[in-house]
């Protein structure tokens, strides 16, 4: 009878464990994942306001990981402060290490690839979000079968959507070259066909070289560039660049509430940028 008990308490504690859901590390893999959840439960985003490379850890977020069904997080290249506390976390799945994305090297500020490298803004691949969301639909039907066909039916949705979307963008014709303040947007190139023309820095926190300047200057593709960047580039910087188109993006999707809707207000600024430069 004991043991009967014991069977009972243990199976009611794994339900209210379960019930505490699927939480995802950082904004553009949350907003897919509430497209394939849609209708099934509401997932939680852990490092809300936080981009993954710089995190603050508190304990709450440490509870909403403990309470957790599923973890989803990029990975150590990503999300380096959270590898402690997720490496051996038998319910944690890092994306980068899944085997289901196609992932590009990282390249040098004059567009070299690094070896043994990955540049981890994978989610800016409309093929790898579409990876991610049923790579999210069959870990969740594992756990929860009893709503198979309705993660399966969103992820297959979400699928449909953001591949016709981005393929309003698609053209032959030669690729567009652009800079970066940091390059970060790589996988951005094969569907706006675009062409990487150099960075100012590999480190955005950290200023780019007179050796750098130059070489982007002697080497620009056309009189007018495109130059796309984060919040925080140094306009002290860029400015040096001279002629130059400067569009504010941001690849993070941070305040963003729709991943369908970020991915295409991206790819718009970006494309108006390379065709008001050029000239």
């Amino acid at each position: 009878m004991s043991r009967l008990i014991a069977f009972v308490s243990l199976a009611l504690f794994a339900s209210l464990s379960w019930a505490q859901g699927l939480v995802v590390s950082t904004q553009p893999i949350y907003l897919i994942a509430k497209e394939i959840t849609k209708g099934v439960e509401n997932p939680t985003l852990l490092l809300a306001e936080q981009s993954g490379h710089d995190v603050s850890l508190t304990p709450n977020h440490r509870k909403l990981i403990q309470d957790a069904s599923l973890v989803i997080w990029l990975g150590q290249a990503h999300e380096a402060p959270l590898e402690k506390l997720l490496a051996d976390d038998a319910k944690a799945i890092a994306l980068l290490d899944s085997g289901v994305l196609q992932t590009l090297p990282l390249r040098n500020t004059r567009g070299v690839a690094i070896k043994n490298s990955v540049d981890t803004h994978v989610w800016l691949d409309p093929n790898n979000a579409v990876r991610i969301g049923f790579f999210i639909a069959a870990l969740r039907s594992q756990q929860m079968p009893e709503k198979r066909e309705m993660y399966w039916n969103n992820a297959k949705q979400f699928a449909q959507t953001i591949l016709l979307t981005a393929k309003k963008y698609s053209h032959s014709g030669t690729a567009k070259s652009y800079w970066a303040y940091h390059d970060a947007y790589q996988y951005l190139e094969r569907p706006l066909h675009l062409k990487f023309a150099g960075a100012l820095t590999d480190d955005p926190h950290v200023g780019a070289t007179v050796a750098q300047i130059k070489y982007m200057n002697d080497n620009r593709p056309y009189r007018k560039m495109c130059l796309l960047a984060e919040g925080h580039a140094s306009k002290s910087q860029y400015q040096k660049l001279g002629n130059i188109v400067f569009t504010r993006v941001d690849e993070s999707m941070s305040h963003e509430t729709n991943f369908i809707q970020a991915w295409q207000a991206l790819a718009d600024k970006t494309q108006d940028c390379v065709l008001n430069a050029r000239n």
